[in-house]
């Protein structure tokens, strides 16, 4: 994969483990460390289910122990984490690497007032906005959250929602997702495109990197 991401005029990767299967297995040769080192943004996206109900202490400080060893190999910039139970979250308190809360679409610990429970548990936690997921609950909830939690945004999660599925193409959204965009415009973040890119050519990624800057009037350096 990485390999392909050097072939695209891009200024950051961020690295999302869906797993801890995927995190555990997932190496990277010297050359590609170096390659991710030099770039101005790097981060990691922390497993989606590390703090499941029945997951130990164990299990999760083991997790973390790969991310942070990672974190250092590659300087990544934060650690992005789905939201939890504050108490759960403490296991983060004291670790070697920048922590960042993400929104979530409706559900358990995702509402504005339960990200607001953590953030007033945690200040030293940064947010990271997901535009994609923030539409799951209606047009306007970008606003929201930023007018909540803009003086903690460190980064952008930039993807579309289309048939109330996440991640998708931004070339095939709706005229009132794109409205949703003119919330984000003026923020000076790095922008990491968050999508389930089935385009099977460098091609077409390039494509839709295109559209994108497109949409920012070229100005927005982004990651993938």
């Amino acid at each position: 994969m990485i390999r392909y991401l050097k072939t695209l005029d891009i200024s950051g990767v961020e690295i999302i483990f869906p797993t801890e299967q995927e995190l555990t297995a997932f190496r990277l040769s010297g050359i590609d460390a170096q390659w991710l080192r030099d770039l101005p943004y790097t981060t990691i996206h922390a497993p989606f289910n590390l703090f499941l109900s029945h997951a130990s202490k164990e299990m999760i400080l083991r997790q973390l122990n790969v991310i942070s060893a990672l974190c250092k190999r590659i300087h990544a910039k934060s650690v992005v984490f789905h939201p939890a139970p504050c108490e759960q979250l403490a296991l983060l308190k004291d670790l070697d690497f920048n922590i960042t809360v993400e929104n979530l679409p409706p559900g358990r610990h995702t509402s504005i007032p339960e990200l607001r429970r953590i953030f007033n548990e945690y200040p030293e936690f940064s947010f990271c906005l997901d535009i994609s997921h923030a539409y799951l609950w209606s047009k306007y909830e970008t606003a929201r959250l930023i007018r909540e939690f803009g003086n903690r945004l460190s980064q952008i999660h930039l993807s579309g929602t289309y048939r109330r599925k996440s991640h998708q193409s931004l070339q095939s959204v709706s005229r009132d997702f794109l409205e949703t965009i003119e919330d984000i415009k003026h923020l000076e973040v790095p922008l990491v495109i968050e999508e389930d890119f089935k385009i099977k050519s460098v091609a077409g990624v390039k494509g839709e990197l295109t559209f994108i800057r497109g949409l920012f009037n070229d100005s927005c350096d982004v990651t993938i």
